[in-house]
């Protein structure tokens, strides 16, 4: 498998970001819950009921998971709503698939040599 090198260094900024924007236990219970179904949608005011944080807290967690493109914001009526940015999710999936089917073949390989 032959790797480009300015591609891969992009694609890592990218994921590097992404894993630090779920490296939060508060932003994980939001995304668990948006991917349950739980919630569809979700504001800064929902959140931070939820959460049991302070609307600025909320508001930092949803800015991360934005920037890493992650979730998208829509304003309807007089609050912004952050849902999941499918065509971004499907190219982190993407890198972390990439990232982990490399591994796993590194695994096997390196358990095939010690038998």
């Amino acid at each position: 498998m032959r790797i480009n090198s300015k591609s891969t260094l992009e694609s890592t900024d990218e994921l590097e970001e992404v894993l630090k924007a779920l490296a939060n236990v508060n932003r994980l219970i939001l995304i668990y819950s948006l991917a349950s179904g739980e919630v569809e949608k979700i504001s800064v005011t929902e959140m931070s009921q939820k959460m049991g944080i302070t609307q600025p807290a909320a508001s930092q967690h949803l800015k991360i998971l934005k920037n890493a493109e992650i979730l998208v914001a829509k304003k309807e009526g007089n609050y912004m709503y952050y849902r999941f940015n499918r065509r971004s999710m499907e190219k982190h999936q993407r890198r972390i698939d990439f990232l982990f089917t490399c591994a796993f073949s590194k695994c096997k390989q390196l358990e095939k040599q010690e038998k």
